[in-house]
């Protein structure tokens, strides 16, 4: 008897500690991840290259993998064996390499294995940029907009995003990489929590406002700015404006803490949103949380959703975790009802540079910002918030890493390359087409950077192929390929995970 109750006591503490046990799946983890959302390719304490942080959490749940904090551990040089969790999802992206791979996660296992970069979102274009076929106009262009451009700008359609970067070779991207088309196709639940919009409407939620405007510059405003539009009379009296109140942090019935009694009345106007004032106790949990987030006061304005001006980021996810503030827009808030009349013609406009607007759109002067956006209330905001306009005031270093762009001129560097070209659409392409129209003699040649090692019938390791047909070339044709890979460790085939 005594032996079979130690027998069940060895039994049952093997079983707590069998390995399955452990990675039974946590409530935590993700079971669905959407294709659009969740960021770039992500690098796993395990080794492996994730799409994203949601399919890192999907896949390792409960295996202890979390996000490393050394990206580089996914990286050659830190001896990995660049491995991948990639999917299948269709988001083609161009490598500096000059080939088209299906996904931003499928071009950073070539980032780790040749140690290129990205070139640009959307597939490359085969066609050298200054050579491609321009329209003349877009009168009778079909309306297949609004267009994503791969230069991050929003276009009415194909035809107008060609004849407007005519010789720059932007190509067509997916949806979420612009600010003004991320949540055109979203799917929105059924949120009856009503949303009014800079445009002067009221919308059923935020969602249904965005997908509703794609391509246009609307963002949500306090409530109090169309309440005018509800059938019933129950809101009038809604202030406008808090500016004048005296500030007395008020508890609210939703849970969050306003700033005055008048900023809830101006957040929650309407007969749809009915949050009232209760005892301030009910918040102490909300503010001691709220509290623990510590902020710089580096400046970069952005608007939020209560039509006032935050310092930073940080400064709006502090308001955002008192009241539900969310982010609007870059830049500082506008006056919603005063708007400046638009101009009508900016052709004798002279010497502007191009500008960054808040609908994440680069123009070629604040002129044609104003004209182009009409009554969206689009301002002029720091120019890194644009992707054409990002390095236009760098600095850059003196470093010498050449790179050859895609107006098949060279530069000192990538960063070079895009502040000489500011507003412009030029990305890294392969340095040959640079240097095609150069005549070598004899074997010389210039090589690629990049690190995909071969080894020679001469029992040697070479960077790349190039390097060894210039070796192949000296030897009189004596040095050939033995096979991929380093010559202490052969591979059997050449990795291909580009798709053109």
């Amino acid at each position: 008897m005594g032996m079979r109750s130690a027998a069940t006591v060895i039994i049952f503490v093997g079983f707590c500690f069998i390995p399955g046990a452990l990675s039974i799946r946590n409530s935590s983890c993700p079971r669905i991840c959407t294709p659009h959302g969740f960021g770039d390719p992500v690098c796993g304490t395990d080794g492996y290259i994730y799409p994203n942080i949601c399919e890192l959490k999907k896949k390792t749940c409960g295996k202890g993998v979390n996000l490393s904090p050394d990206p580089d551990l996914c990286h050659r040089h830190s001896g990995s064996k660049c491995e991948h969790k990639c999917g299948n999802e269709k988001d083609p992206v161009c490598g500096t390499d000059g080939r088209t791979y299906l996904n931003r996660c499928m071009l950073q296992v070539e980032i780790c294995r040749l140690d290129i970069a990205l070139s640009h979102v959307g597939p490359c274009n085969n066609i050298s940029a200054h050579r491609e076929n321009c329209p003349v106009d877009c009168k009778q262009a079909p309306q297949d907009g609004p267009v994503c451009g791969s230069d991050g700008n929003v276009y009415k359609n194909t035809c107008q995003m060609k004849l407007l970067t005519c010789g720059q070779g932007v190509v067509r991207t997916n949806k979420k990489y612009c600010q003004t088309t991320r949540h055109c196709r979203e799917s929105c639940w059924r949120n009856a929590r009503p949303a009014c919009g800079s445009d002067g409407k009221l919308y059923t939620n935020v969602c249904r406002m965005k997908s509703k405007n794609c391509g246009k510059h609307v963002f949500e405003v306090p409530m109090a700015y169309c309440v005018t539009q509800e059938r019933t009379s129950h809101s009038i009296g809604c202030p406008v404006s808090c500016q004048n109140e005296i500030e007395k942090p008020t508890c609210g019935s939703d849970g969050f803490i306003y700033k005055s009694e008048c900023e809830l009345k101006l957040l929650n106007c309407g007969s749809n949103r009915r949050v009232s004032r209760v005892d301030f106790d009910k918040c102490r949990n909300k503010l001691s949380k709220c509290l623990k987030i510590k902020c710089n006061n580096d400046f970069d304005p952005v608007c939020g959703t209560d039509a006032r001006t935050y310092t930073n980021n940080c400064q709006l996810s502090l308001a955002t975790c008192l009241k539900g503030i969310q982010f609007a827009h870059i830049g500082n808030c506008t006056a919603l009802k005063d708007q400046e009349p638009c101009p009508s013609d900016c052709d004798n406009e002279t010497g502007e540079e191009p500008v960054c607007g808040s609908d994440g759109n680069a123009y070629r002067s604040n002129c044609h910002m104003r004209k182009e956006t009409c009554g969206q209330l689009v301002i002029q905001v720091d120019s890194h918030h644009c992707r054409t306009t990002a390095l236009c005031n760098e600095k850059c270093s003196d470093d010498r890493n050449f790179v050859c762009g895609s107006d098949n001129k060279i530069y000192r560097s990538e960063c070079e390359m895009k502040r000489d070209n500011c507003g412009k659409h030029i990305y890294v392409v392969p340095m040959k087409r640079c240097i095609s129209g150069f005549l070598f003699k004899g074997c010389s040649k210039i090589c690629p950077t990049y690190y995909d090692p071969v080894c020679g019938t001469d029992n040697k390791t070479y960077s790349n192929t190039c390097f060894l047909d210039i070796e192949n070339c000296r030897s009189r044709s004596l040095v050939n390929m033995k096979n991929m890979g380093t010559c202490a460790e052969p591979i059997n085939e050449i990795p291909k995970n580009y798709l053109y």
